[in-house]
């Protein structure tokens, strides 16, 4: 993408190991086009200086307080030059990771997402900081906070890309097929949200190359060990918000959205990881022996099995393990995309979603759908 704008993206916050050192990013936007705040035609910051409440109604953007100084481009039109401890960095970072959710998940749409507040609000409002450990999605605006558990000043969650994914997924889901009118809490409709918000921050990781080199790496290509894919919005230590590597089945989750999500994000991880495993084993890379692995009753001795699968193999040709995962990604990610612009939001169930992904899976691959199916139906779905 040599003719877009460059910015430095952390693929997990840059607490958690590893992650120390920002990647490269570059965003689709043509140089010049990002101006200083950053702001462009769809999106814009404001970093207030002195401490403000998050929006609740009937406050709302915009936001007309004194501000930080703006981040700048350099004379190229680039902003990968800002100092990472800055808070023009806060500000960079926070942008950044909105517009490359979006640039992911219009790639897969195929076309442009509309912000569903726009007869309202052009442009999104991005709030890098706020003294509060929350983040939130809002009717034209995304506001940011920090997380608490081991330092005074906190992690700010405008460094942590899983969490402005996560949020980002909500507001990309609001445009694609819109809100029931009977309200959110109907239905399966906000267990649903979450669920899918939860992959397209999954996914969206697997969009950095140095995030995934580092999860191959440390992982042996065994997407199963608990790893920074499968861990999702990873905070201090080894907390985490949720799992998408789980065994949960709808008649073992409470009403509770984000519990009554997981098994959604299960089957679907679970088609992911089959298909890669599909592919490392047709492609020669992995002991045949890695397709009679079931994932639904799996153990820690089934974990170790299937590290020996991998871990030899991918140490000779690591380029090709990951080739694999790109594949499995690029047709996961494209049977959801196509799937939710299908989506009726007054009739969201999880079944009709699930039969809605298994039509787009099939014209992707039909692997694909026999994967999808046979996991949808273990955890109770279909």
């Amino acid at each position: 993408m040599s003719g877009g704008t460059r910015f430095l993206l952390f693929p997990q916050a840059p607490h958690v190991s590893g992650y120390e050192r920002p990647e490269t990013v570059w965003l689709s936007t043509p140089p010049g086009q990002i101006r200083a705040g950053p702001e462009d035609s769809r999106m814009y910051v404001r970093d207030p200086i002195l401490e403000k409440q998050p929006y609740e109604f009937p406050y709302l953007p915009p936001f007309v307080g004194d501000v930080v100084a703006p981040a700048e481009p350099d004379y190229e039109g680039h902003f990968d030059q800002i100092p990472v401890g800055s808070r023009q960095f806060l500000a960079a970072h926070a942008f950044a990771s909105v517009s490359r959710v979006l640039d992911i998940w219009e790639s897969y749409v195929g076309k442009p997402v509309a912000w569903h507040f726009a007869d309202t609000y052009e442009r999104l409002e991005i709030i890098p900081l706020v003294d509060w450990e929350n983040a939130q999605s809002g009717y034209g605006f995304l506001e940011l906070g920090r997380e608490f558990e081991d330092s005074a000043r906190g992690h700010p969650y405008a460094l942590n890309f899983d969490v402005i994914a996560h949020e980002v997924g909500h507001a990309i889901q609001f445009s694609l097929y819109g809100m029931p009118w009977n309200g959110l809490a109907a239905g399966d409709f906000a267990a649903f949200h979450e669920a899918s918000s939860d992959l397209i921050s999954l996914m969206s990781f697997l969009h950095f190359d140095s995030g995934m080199d580092r999860l191959l790496r440390h992982s042996q290509a065994n997407l199963l060990v608990l790893n920074e894919l499968n861990r999702i919005a990873e905070l201090t230590g080894d907390r985490q918000l949720r799992l998408a590597s789980n065994a949960r089945k709808m008649s073992e989750v409470s009403a509770e959205v984000h519990d009554r999500s997981r098994p959604f994000t299960g089957a679907v991880f679970d088609t992911l990881v089959e298909v890669y495993h599909a592919g490392l084993v047709q492609q020669d890379l992995a002991d045949a022996r890695l397709l009679g692995v079931d994932l639904k009753d799996i153990d820690a001795s089934a974990i170790d099995r299937i590290s020996a699968y991998t871990a030899r193999a991918y140490r000779a040709r690591p380029f090709l393990f990951k080739s694999e995962l790109v594949r499995a990604r690029d047709e996961v990610c494209l049977a959801l995309a196509r799937a939710w612009v299908l989506l009726d939001s007054n009739d969201l169930t999880f079944a009709n979603a699930a039969e809605t992904i298994l039509d787009t899976a099939d014209r992707v691959s039909p692997a694909l759908a026999k994967s999808f199916e046979g996991n949808f139906v273990w955890r109770e779905i279909l």
